[in-house]
């Protein structure tokens, strides 16, 4: 999400006025002050996860490139397979723990910036205690990017509650299922080419299988293994995302009580903190290679509800 250039409707709904909720609109309110210092510790907190990611791909990706150079340098065989094999072993241990942590606070953080926002209540039970105000405070003094990236996070046109959160969450559902779907895709092309290549270079150095595995395998395994986790946690994560939008879109064709949609909303929104849970959002680089394209793909479907919500404004009865 985020970006500008989002086309606002104006106009009367089911509803129109908020159900009962006073102060602006979700278009409005997601760029006041509170929202955006909110916004600023998600920011900072994902960044942080990401980094951890990024460091432990990274130092996957150097072991690997170390294999391809023990191939062609033999003396170097026996330090890269032990230190392949110890990064492996810490990649199991405790790598993958301490960057699911930092992720979990990212989540909550968002979590409670939406909630905030949409004017939910905060789930104890699932999600635990709230982040406290100093906790936000702090990361969000170390916010350092361009204040503009957070504003209009949620890309929707204006719409009455609850139509306005259910759209937020069609929009990330929808959104992140797709982003999530080709970055898993990136990640398990990226493997197959690379154990290819083992092969490759094996048959035209005519090596024996335990000098391939120890040289070229044994090496990359920790790339190997934070390659497989990606595409399967992001694999997991689309096909929920996925089956709740449509479940979302469903109840959105019905409309109905605006109490019912509402609880219905609360419901959404756990299954987007869990997805949240399951693995570090796809790096900034990515996201940004495809948002204009996404972008418009998600701004003709928030125009399409708008005009259900229209729709459903004039049904007699």
């Amino acid at each position: 999400m985020g970006g500008v250039g989002r086309t606002r409707h104006r106009g009367s709904g089911p509803g129109d006025g908020g159900h009962g909720h006073t102060g602006p609109g979700i278009p409005a309110a997601q760029n006041d002050e509170a929202a955006l210092h909110r916004l600023r510790a998600v920011s900072v907190s994902h960044r942080r996860a990401q980094r951890l990611a990024n460091a432990r791909l990274s130092v996957s990706l150097l072991l690997a490139a170390a294999g391809l150079a023990a191939v062609l340098a033999p003396g170097l065989a026996v330090p890269v397979t032990v230190l392949g094999g110890v990064w492996a072993v810490a990649h199991s241990l405790g790598l993958t723990a301490w960057e699911s942590g930092e992720a979990r606070r990212a989540a909550l953080l968002q979590e409670l910036f939406d909630v905030r926002l949409f004017r939910l209540e905060w789930n104890t039970v699932l999600v635990g205690a709230a982040p406290a105000p100093q906790e936000v405070s702090g990361l969000a003094r170390r916010f350092r990017d361009r204040e503009d990236d957070l504003r209009d996070y949620y890309e929707i046109p204006e719409l009455p509650a609850p139509y306005d959160v259910l759209a937020c969450q069609q929009q990330n559902l929808g959104w992140g299922a797709r982003v999530r779907r080709r970055y898993a895709r990136t990640v398990l092309t990226a493997l197959l080419v690379w154990l290819g290549a083992g092969l490759v270079v094996g048959l035209a150095l005519r090596m024996n299988v335990l000098d391939l595995m120890m040289l070229w395998y044994v090496p990359s395994l920790g790339a190997v293994l934070t390659g497989l986790d990606v595409v399967r946690t992001q694999k997991d994560v689309v096909a929920e995302r996925e089956r709740v939008s449509a479940l979302l879109a469903a109840r959105i064709a019905e409309s109905g009580d605006p109490a019912v949609l509402t609880a219905f909303a609360r419901q959404v929104q756990d299954v987007i903190f869990q997805s949240r849970l399951r693995h570090t959002r796809v790096p900034d680089w990515f996201f940004r290679r495809f948002k204009a394209a996404d972008r418009a793909d998600f701004q003709a479907a928030a125009d399409e509800l708008w005009r259900t919500v229209r729709r459903a404004a004039v049904r007699p009865g």
